[in-house]
């Protein structure tokens, strides 16, 4: 169960208050707050400007607001020291991670059914005698985008450790996973790579993900697939926070995140934007994000 607001009130509450302990902030001076434009510059410091405003009050500390067009440039950014804390995707957290070692993950999104992320998945037609991906020799497997995690990275990369190169299977474009699972159902694919959070009502496709989307709209049954292959949890995207930060400034942040849906709803939805994702803050640990880091790569 990840831990919410008590723990990081009771490490708060414990340290001592003397002037030694708020030297930090003078060091400091002030800090960075790292995020991605979405639909602009403009439009992204619009949205982000409450969630600077909020920070900046719990931690006591001037903070401002760097925005940058592509998350390639925050990477660099906060692996070269000039961000000390970042709005990341699993992805870019496992980049700067694997960049620097210099940056730790603080706190995830929460989506129902007390999951911080999700898992990628590869379906197979019920009943279609494929059952784990060592089966998939000669199988019509379809993917989506290089680039996507979850709809070819991690389930090519399964597939090759399950002993199935990828030149043994015709690897087929889907548009996005929806598309890849619906090329199962109708018979054009054997295999799909697909993501969901396998947690919650299963016969509604669970909690969310793309087999939530298809039940819901009534263009498959759960019994219909079966799913022959599944990731370990791959976290949603944290906030992390420069390794070298004081530790009193990475409590407080903790203790903020975790505040954050309670105390200004508003402003977690502008900063997280995941329709799923609506539990708050959930505090995370660098090993989460250990898978992610092996599919990044160096």
């Amino acid at each position: 169960m990840p831990e919410r607001l008590a723990p990081a009130l009771a490490l708060v509450a414990g340290l001592a208050v003397t002037p030694a302990a708020a030297d930090w902030r003078d060091d400091l001076g002030g800090i960075t707050l790292g995020a991605v434009e979405t639909h602009g510059p403009v439009y992204a410091r619009a949205r982000l400007e409450p969630f600077r405003a909020f920070l900046e009050a719990r931690l006591q500390l001037s903070v401002e607001l760097v925005t940058f067009p592509g998350y390639a440039g925050l990477v660099r950014a906060q692996a070269g020291g000039q961000i000390d804390i970042a709005t990341h995707t699993a992805f870019s957290y496992a980049a700067t991670a694997n960049r620097c070692g210099c940056v730790e993950p603080v706190a995830a999104p929460l989506a129902d059914g007390d999951t911080t992320g999700f898992h990628a998945i590869v379906v197979a037609a019920a009943g279609a005698g494929i059952d784990g991906l060592e089966d998939a020799a000669g199988a019509r497997f379809a993917v989506t985008d290089p680039d996507s995690i979850a709809g070819y990275a991690a389930p090519v990369t399964a597939l090759e450790a399950s002993g199935v190169s990828p030149a043994e299977v015709t690897i087929q474009p889907a548009v996005d996973p929806a598309d890849a699972v619906t090329m199962v159902l109708i018979g054009e694919a054997d295999l799909a790579a697909a993501w969901s959070s396998l947690a919650g009502n299963e016969a509604a496709g669970y909690s969310f993900g793309v087999l939530t989307e298809l039940v819901r709209e009534g263009l498959m049954e759960m019994g219909e697939i079966a799913i022959v292959w599944q990731s370990p949890l791959i976290p949603f995207g944290p906030v992390a926070v420069r390794s070298s930060a004081p530790a009193e400034l990475k409590i407080l942040l903790l203790d903020a995140l975790l505040s954050l849906d309670d105390e200004a709803p508003g402003i977690f939805d502008a900063v997280v934007m995941l329709p799923y994702a609506t539990r708050g803050f959930a505090r995370v640990d660098p090993s989460d994000y250990d898978y992610m880091s092996g599919l990044v790569g160096n």
